[in-house]
Formats: C-alpha cells, structure tokens, sequence
C-alpha cells in the first residue's frame, strides 16, 4: 500500500512543536512524525509548487497587530526549513488558498478579525512579495455576538475561473471573477463581486464543490452557527455564475441538547466523491452524508471524535478517516469499509487544527 507525506497545524509553539510533518501508511493507518518546525500557531495549510505555505495566528507579528504568512521547504525529508515570513496585513488569518499558475504561487489569506482577504505573490524558490492586494467587507448580520462586522472565514477557487470567500459575518458567499495571467503585470482579483446569500445567523465557514455529477456541479456550504450544510446546484453557463438552494442539512442528530454549544468547523469531500463529512465541535464528531446522483446527499452516521475535531481529512485513496482533536491533544483514525467507520487508533500531538496530505513517498 502506498505511503503519504502528511503535515499538521497546530495552536502550539517552542521548540518541538509549531508544525508536525510525519508519515502516513494507507495500508495500516499507522503515522509516525519524523520532524518539526518551530512556527507558532500554524493554524492552516497549503502546498504550491514543491512549497509549503500557512498562516501563524498570532496577535502581532513585526510590530504590527495581526499574523503572518509563512513559506516552507519540504524538500529535505528529515527537516523542513522555513524560507520567509511576512505579515498578513490583517487580524486573526485562519484560512489561506494557494493557487500555482505561470511558474509563482499566488496566495489568499483569510483575516477572520480584520474581515479582509490578502493576495500575496511568491518566487520560484518560496520568498513571498508583499501584499500586492487587500479586499475588505463591511456590514453586519443578526447574531451581536458574533456577526457584529465581517469576519472572513474560507476561500477557494472554483469553476477555475471565481474565488469562492465564505463570510461568517455577513452570511454571504462572494464570489469573485479570478485571473492570473503571465503577460500582465497584476494577478489578482476582480472586485465587483457576486454574492449568495445564506440563511441569517448561520455563519458560513467553509465551503467545497462536487464531482462532476451527471454533467451538473454542486456546492456545499458548511454552516458554524448553523450546524448545517447548504447544497446549491449551479446553474451558470460558462459566461454566468448562479447557484440554486436545493438542500439544508443539520450536521448534529436529532436528539441533540441545542442549549449545549456546538459548532461545525471542516467540511470534505471523499476522493471517489461518495461521501460528504462535517465535523462538529462541542457534540464532538464527524458527521457522514452519501452525495445521490441529484447532487443531494443522505445522513448517513456520526463519527464520535476526540473533543473539538476542528479538521478532518479522507486519506488519498478513501480507505480513511483523520480527525484533528484540538482540545484532546490528538489525531483519531478511522478504517472505511463498506460503509463503516472503524475507530482504529489514536496520535499524541499538541492541540491540531490543520491536516495535509502531502506527495506520495515512493
């Protein structure tokens, strides 16, 4: 069975700790770390081209409040080293979105705080430029607590051709048109944005796109506030973007105490593009839905996690489950066959938050 690279991001820091990077076997489950790097509190992952990239959530970096933007080689397989570090321009970044086109990596960081998303260009060999652009939402939704400005969660692109932003404050998806081209000079995005609204208070976090599932396309938005994931089908052509509300889900059970304080952290979608998974902090599990062929999908069981599961990942090949258990101090792994998911061991590892499939070992 084949071997993985696999990275985590963790709220810790010093020496030992930061940012993990082991080995996954996927015919035995089994990880084992082999070196560290000592960045404080990587809280989220990306691979460019041969580079690994992350934010560092911390409350000030180089004198200026907010965090920082890392770059990392991975090439030495016994240590990684870190190539640069730059600040985010922006409060809280929780999220980043790597995209490797023309030879450089362009990056957006998602300011939860702040309610900004950063672009960020790199070089061929990881040294990151200074930000060459910054969006900025403003506004509010219905909840005080939480939803009293914008707070930028999530970005990703899709149909190759838009930048997806999940707003948690504003309950909005913005959708705006990308473009990277080697013969201009700027990279970046085009700010007049479309938007999909999602139910007031529910907090949109994260968000993935399907398969292609009888020639249509779907997406899947999970709610923090809501404990939910939206379906929308996409109803565009190539020249339009516009999606269709098809399906709202709950990701706890139906017998669940609401007065208790659960919140939905990772969504994902299985490589083979059979099942959807949600995890839930505070009811402490994975919830697993199968995708139909109408783009909806069914419950199909809870995974019971390890406290707070703020990330899980499906393994390459869709044999596994792991799940980062931040307030447990550990990675939970689970065997899937035949519609089961096998607890099969536990990983000691500081509060994770953030799991990477990285290459193959050959």
């Amino acid at each position: 069975m084949a071997k993985y690279k696999i990275y985590f991001g963790t709220y810790s820091k010093g020496e030992g700790n930061g940012l993990f990077r082991g080995e996954f076997d996927g015919g035995s489950g089994e990880i084992k770390l082999t070196d560290t790097l000592d960045i404080e509190n990587p809280s989220y992952l990306q691979i460019g081209d041969n580079i690994l990239y992350g934010v560092s959530e911390v409350g000030s970096f180089e004198n200026e409040n907010g965090g920082a933007l890392f770059s990392a080689d991975i090439s030495d397989p016994k240590q990684m080293r870190l190539i640069d570090m730059k600040c985010t321009h922006g409060r809280s970044p929780c999220h980043l979105c790597v995209t490797g086109k023309y030879h450089k990596d362009l990056i957006f960081v998602s300011n939860y705080s702040e309610g900004s998303l950063s672009l960020f260009e790199t070089d061929e060999s990881g040294n990151i430029k200074s930000s060459c652009q910054s969006i900025h939402h403003f506004g509010k939704s219905v909840n005080p607590n939480r939803q009293e400005s914008s707070h930028i969660h999530f970005s990703t692109i899709i149909l190759g051709k838009y930048l997806a932003v999940c707003d948690l404050g504003l309950d909005k998806i913005f959708l705006y048109p990308f473009f990277a081209n080697p013969h201009q000079k700027l990279n970046g995005l085009i700010t007049d944005a479309r938007t999909i609204n999602c139910p007031p208070g529910s907090g949109p976090r994260h968000l993935v796109l399907s398969h292609n599932i009888n020639n249509k396309r779907y997406l899947y938005v999970l709610t923090e506030m809501g404990n939910t994931v939206l379906t929308y089908e996409w109803k565009g052509g190539e020249s339009d973007v516009e999606f269709e509300l098809l399906q709202e889900v709950s990701t706890l059970p139906s017998d669940f105490n609401f007065t208790g304080n659960s919140t939905a952290a990772a969504i994902h979608i299985s490589p083979d593009g059979k099942y959807l998974g949600a995890s839930n902090r505070g009811h402490d599990s994975i919830a697993i839905f199968k995708i139909k062929d109408d783009g909806k999908f069914g419950f199909t069981t809870h995974i019971m996690t390890g406290k707070e599961p703020r990330d899980f990942r499906f393994s390459p090949d869709g044999k596994w489950i792991i799940s980062a258990n931040q307030n447990d101090d550990s990675l939970t792994l689970y065997n899937i066959e035949n519609d089961n998911f096998i607890p099969k061991s536990n990983v000691s590892i500081p509060k994770p938050v953030c799991i990477l499939f990285g290459e193959e070992i050959k």
